[in-house]
């Protein structure tokens, strides 16, 4: 029943059209679904039985029967025995208990061996000594009497080990005299010796410095007071249960230096990463993520299929290239998240690598920090465990203040009443569109009040769903996972599903030789929508969803002398636009150990990310058109690609303690990477009716058709790397790192870049003046010089390309791209100082670092002569700088045995700079400010990124004395706006060399500062944690502010507009409304994106040793509640001051287009384990 089940839901979610998908998850999930059972049925064993004064011998069969335990005992001596017995899904422990309370009997369990004695003779064997085994147990704690799991327990004599579980009980078999070592990272490990007690309960305290941790880095790992680099940790504890449907949303606010922030608010979509700001100009600012050790280029496939993603500031919307290309980064305002295959709680740790000294092994890919995510893994010696949990979320939006029907009536007519008055005073014609708003009011509104956005939203419901199974044995360890997530998105016919598994698998062969497998399966399907939420906040509040005839109500043809360029919203939630993702992330590994010292490591990965997505709009829709084609009886199109990477990586390391004074740690090795990439795209449009607008083979008209069908990679890297650590007295410390990466994406002369770094560190503490200060436990003093690059370029850019065509009836080669043999690498120059300090036997860990990081040789296009056929050339032109100072504090303020408060805060302080601008780049020039616009972002030497432009308002004209002055100053200007009346804005002039220039720099995008603060609470078996997010300095260009008071076409907008100019409001912040006028970015348009929000709320409960628990079967049972977006504190008018357009992932993006409601979420969810 529960195979059917499962099957029938993963039918539901995986549509008919992605067969290879369903075949794959049905035997994925088949896999481990049997891998489940085979280990319950074999380790899980809970016992039932009902009897009533009956032979103990009988309840023992029985015993046997449903645990695999085998009994040894004297059958004359029990043949007498009756016994009365009831237990319900006991454990072993619970039913011996019960069956051997009222007899003279005891025992004693050895392995899987159950030995039964007389109380007498056990006695008597005891005192002349003889060894017996017997079942120890008992409860781990920390100093404040908190439970702790994952403490391993090891029996020094058998070693045996086991680990505790979540309420830190463990069970272990060990005789008198026996050694138990108990030891967790982080604390200082004990050691107990067994008495005659069968409970050892045990307590550890924190260790002298939590500098002494193990921490992982590229290759390898470390003790943290061995680092001489910028690295930190989040551990997946802290991310778990929240529900975020990537687990890179969670990271906001979690790491100094690390900014986190929004595309959008849909389910799914693109989340923007920054580590120390921006480094390329082009694209490509995103971290370099490795999963369990394989790295992984995050990607987006973007549903605007009109553009090439590879050349993004060639706009293609003609239909010249519809293919999806993963070449860039996710960081797309509708982007898909690569990385939504990875389910957040099969994360055990995330650390961060932020400097040259740490990321510099990672070579060309570096530039822009390393996030190395570590997924869990079973343990050796552990009894097979099984955890379960599952939460149920309601999703509501955060809706727009915007204007009702007789908000916009109101509000309409007086913008036509004043253009009116504007055009009559200039002796100009009053435009139709104006007199007819004027003269036939009846005809122009309607009569409806439609809140548009409250129509095309919804309150949705969420689950998640996900079971694990993790054991070992004296050689081997695992480790599995089945996850199933589903969220509707609060606009209606938008969605994310995703389905995600994990095999680990870890195998000792001998002593010295273990291979390992690890697996991660994922399934993302989204319903993107067709922006109906972006069209819902401009339609008119005055038109009805459906005309007279129940049909949906057409905009376009109501004014044509002004059409309302937009498209009825309701209709847009029934174009077709779904997209779907399956991710195989696998590596297989081999570790030698030549000698105890010295380990080759071998692995084999690959990264294969599959595509599909398509788009089917009714011909009901518009004739705006989608792709650059007009919208004629339908319009579809289907997109897929194939991603395929292979890795093949080769270690040796080595790791040597000479003497008390000198360690020494070599990391070596080579890598080669192979990237394939297939795609196809079509489109078509002319179907004969809607009914089958299903798939492109009814499309009458094909549109367009590409492909690309590689039979060999088209791109390769080859690498070599080394890395060498030496510790002297434990207090110097040195770090060199090298790696040498060729790459084919460069001509011959540029193929290999070269990406050194050094770093080095004190331990200050551990001098003579300083050691013996006991509130002192660790101080560090770091520093770090390197160089990291980037190559995130298409591939083969530096060949001049052709594509065949015909021409008069003959082939022809067409030139496609003029090929740059100079292109080379961006490289990343950076410098760093920091000091770790851990005071109060690691109550008080406190960071504080420096960093300056100077990319050079950014790529950029400059223009070439037109006789050349081409338009462009692809250089390295560019150069770009981020220095910036990162704090972070994390203090147990309270520690008691039933209360603990935990608290955390970072702040980060970025300032970036355009340090080279070739004045030569072929991008739109910005009036007179010497820069070039790329996207929606202004570059200008010597300024910093996230400029915006536009005009700078002086104010509003209220008076004649003031119109008179202005248009003076305008000279033969003053018809440029025309709006200059009494009422309307007056702008800055500025004088360039053809008179005078209205744009110039209005804002600043990046805050000047921001970061996070982190509180946990824990009370008895209560737990809250909060997690708070702010930005302050920052400023955001609110996109529909733009033509909120100069109505371009008779669509609604914000509130702030009944602030605007009246003659009975002249102290009004807003100029008069106008119809119109022509509309402009100006400083009106911009606004403070400082905010302070919790972002994230966990309360816990934890049912510890519950009796009714363990009645029915559970080792661990827990509830929790969490909610998301709690509140903001901001200034912003708009949704959400965090949330801005930022396509391409370029340097900049500080737009709010308002594509998706801002999402609070509430979860009530359960955990439990068996």
């Amino acid at each position: 029943m529960k195979l059917r089940a499962i099957s029938i839901a993963i039918r539901g979610l995986v549509r008919p059209n992605f067969p290879k998908l369903l075949l794959i998850m049905k035997l994925t999930t088949l896999m481990l679904i049997v891998g489940l059972l085979h280990v319950s049925a074999k380790g899980i064993g809970q016992i039932t039985i009902d009897e009533s004064n009956v032979p103990v011998k009988k309840v023992l069969r029985s015993i046997e029967k449903q645990s695999g335990y085998h009994f040894f005992y004297d059958a004359d001596q029990l043949k007498d025995q009756r016994i009365d017995v009831k237990v319900a899904n006991a454990t072993l422990a619970e039913t011996l208990a019960q069956c051997f309370k009222n007899i003279p009997f005891t025992y004693s369990v050895l392995e899987k061996n159950v030995v039964i004695k007389q109380q007498a003779t056990l006695a008597a064997e005891r005192n002349n000594a003889a060894i017996m085994y017997a079942d120890f147990h008992g409860t781990v704690r920390d100093e404040a009497g908190l439970p702790l799991p994952g403490v391993t327990v090891t029996n020094k004599s058998t070693k045996k080990a086991v680990t505790t579980d979540v309420t830190g009980m463990y069970h272990l078999s060990a005789q008198k005299g026996d050694v138990l070592v108990f030891s967790f990272v982080g604390y200082n490990t004990r050691e107990i010796t067994v008495a005659d007690q069968a409970t050892v309960d045990v307590s550890l305290t924190i260790s002298v410095s939590k500098l002494n941790d193990v921490v992982v880095v590229g290759y390898g790992t470390t003790q943290r007071k061995d680092l001489t680099g910028a690295v930190a940790t989040v551990s997946g504890k802290d991310i778990e249960d929240i529900p975020f449907t990537t687990f890179d949303n969670a990271l906001a606010g979690k790491v100094a230096g690390v900014s986190v922030s929004k595309s959008d608010g849909s389910p799914g979509g693109a989340v923007r990463i920054r580590v120390r700001g921006s480094s390329s100009f082009l694209g490509g600012n995103d971290p370099l993520y490795v999963i369990d050790g394989v790295p992984l280029q995050a990607t987006s496939n973007f549903q605007a299929t009109g553009y090439d993603i590879k050349s993004p500031n060639a706009n293609l919307a003609n239909g010249a290239n519809v293919l999806l290309n993963s070449s860039l980064s996710t960081s797309f305002v509708d982007g898909l998240n690569s990385l939504g295959g990875l389910n957040p709680d099969d994360i055990e740790s995330i650390t961060i690598l932020k400097d040259a000294s740490s990321t510099a092994i990672y070579g060309s890919k570096a530039a822009n920090g390393v996030v190395l995510i570590t997924t869990k893994k079973g343990k050796k010696n552990q009894k097979p465990q099984v955890n379960a949990s599952y939460y149920s979320t309601v999703n509501s939006a955060v809706l727009p203040h915007l204007l009702n029907a007789e908000q916009f009536k109101t509000a309409y007519t007086q913008a036509a009443q004043n253009t009116a008055k504007n055009y009559t005073s200039a002796g100009a014609t009053v435009p139709a569109n104006v007199n007819k708003v004027l003269n036939s009011p009846s005809t122009f509104f309607g009569t409806a009040n439609t809140n548009w956005p409250k129509l095309i939203t919804q309150n949705a419901m969420s689950s998640n769903a996900e079971i694990s199974v993790q054991g070992g044995s004296n050689s081997s360890s695992y480790f599995n996972s089945l996850s199933f997530n589903s969220t509707p998105g609060v606009v209606r016919s938008t969605g994310y599903q995703r389905i995600a598994g994990k095999i680990n698998l870890v195998n000792d062969i001998n002593s010295k030789f273990r291979i390992g497998t690890n697996l991660l399966l994922g399934y993302t399907g989204q319903d993107i929508g067709s922006n109906a939420y972006g069209q819902a906040t401009l339609a008119r509040p005055d038109y009805a969803p459906y005309d007279a005839n129940g049909n949906y109500t057409d905009f376009s043809g109501i004014d044509p002398a002004q059409p309302s360029r937009i498209v009825n919203p309701l209709s847009l939630l029934n174009v077709y636009n779904y997209a779907k993702t399956f991710t195989l992330l696998g590596s297989l590994t081999a570790s030698y150990d030549i000698t105890s010292d010295l380990q080759f490591k071998s692995t084999v990965s690959t990264n294969v990310q599959m595509y599909n997505q398509r788009n089917y709009t009714p011909s009901y829709i518009g004739a705006r058109g989608i792709n650059g084609y007009s919208v004629t009886n339908g319009i579809g199109s289907n997109q897929t690609s194939t991603a395929t990477k292979w890795l093949v990586e080769n270690t040796l390391s080595y790791n040597k303690t000479f003497n008390p004074e000198n360690n020494l740690n070599l990391v070596a090795g080579t890598s080669y990477e192979s990237d394939k990439f297939s795609s196809f795209g079509a489109v078509g449009q002319g179907y004969p009716n809607d009914d089958v607008l299903t798939s492109l083979s009814s499309a009458v008209t094909p549109q367009s058709v590409n492909g690309l069908s590689p039979t060999i990679p088209q791109s390769y890297l080859l690498s070599f790397y080394v890395r060498a650590n030496y510790s002297y007295l434990d207090k110097y410390i040195l770090t060199f790192t090298g790696r040498a990466d060729g790459s084919s994406k460069f001509g011959p002369d540029n193929k290999f870049g070269y990406f050194p770094s050094g770093g080095a560190a004190w331990r200050i503490s551990q001098e003579s003046f300083l050691k013996d200060v006991k509130w002192i436990d660790d101080i560090k003093i770091r520093g770090s010089y390197g160089l990291t690059g980037t190559q995130n370029i298409g591939d083969q850019m530096y060949r001049t390309l052709y594509s065949p065509s015909a021409y008069n009836g003959s082939s022809v080669l067409i030139p496609t791209q003029l090929g740059n043999s100079e292109v080379k690498w961006e490289s990343t120059l950076q410098a760093d100082g920091g000091i770790d300090i851990s005071l109060f036997k690691g109550r008080l860990v406190a960071t504080i670092d420096y960093y300056n990081k100077q990319t050079n040789n950014d790529l950029l296009s400059i223009p070439i002569a037109s006789n050349t056929s081409y338009s462009t050339l692809l250089t390295n032109v560019g150069g770009l700088k981020n220095t910036g100072w990162e704090f972070a504090l994390q203090g147990d303020i309270i520690r008691t045995k039933d209360f603990k408060w935990n608290a955390g805060f970072n702040i980060t302080f970025d300032k970036s700079l355009v340090t080279k601008l070739d004045p030569d780049v072929s991008l739109a020039q910005i009036g007179n400010l010497s820069g070039v616009e790329l996207a929606n972002t202004t570059l200008i030497q010597g300024k910093p990124l996230g400029l915006i432009t536009g005009l700078t308002e002086t104010g509003i004209i209220r008076d004649q004395a003031q119109l008179d002055a202005y248009k003076t100053a305008l000279g033969p200007y003053k018809n440029y706006f025309r709006e200059v009346a009494i009422g309307g804005p007056m702008f800055k002039l500025l004088p360039n060399a053809g008179g005078y220039d209205y744009n110039t720099v209005i804002g600043h995008g990046a805050p000047k500062y921001w970061g996070g603060m982190n509180q946990s609470f824990s009370y008895k078996n209560f737990n809250l944690q909060l997690n708070f997010t702010y930005s302050v300095g920052g400023q955001l260009l609110w996109a529909d502010h733009v033509a909120s008071v100069e109505f371009y076409a008779p669509t609604n907008t914000s509130t702030s507009v009944l602030n605007a100019y009246t003659p009975d409001n002249t102290n009004a912040s807003l100029p008069q409304l106008t119809i119109g006028a022509g509309y402009y970015k100006s400083t009106l348009d911009v606004f403070s994106s400082s905010f302070l929000t919790l972002r994230s709320l966990r309360l816990n409960y934890t049912f510890d040793k519950a009796r009714w628990a363990q009645r029915v079967g559970f080792k661990n049972f827990g509830l929790f509640a969490t909610a998301t977006n709690v509140f903001t504190i901001t200034k912003y008018p708009g949704n959400d001051p965090e949330i801005s357009d930022d396509p391409y992932s370029l340097a900049g993006g500080y737009i709010d287009v308002s594509n998706y409601p801002t999402i609070r979420t509430y979860s009530l969810g359960i955990k439990a384990g068996f």
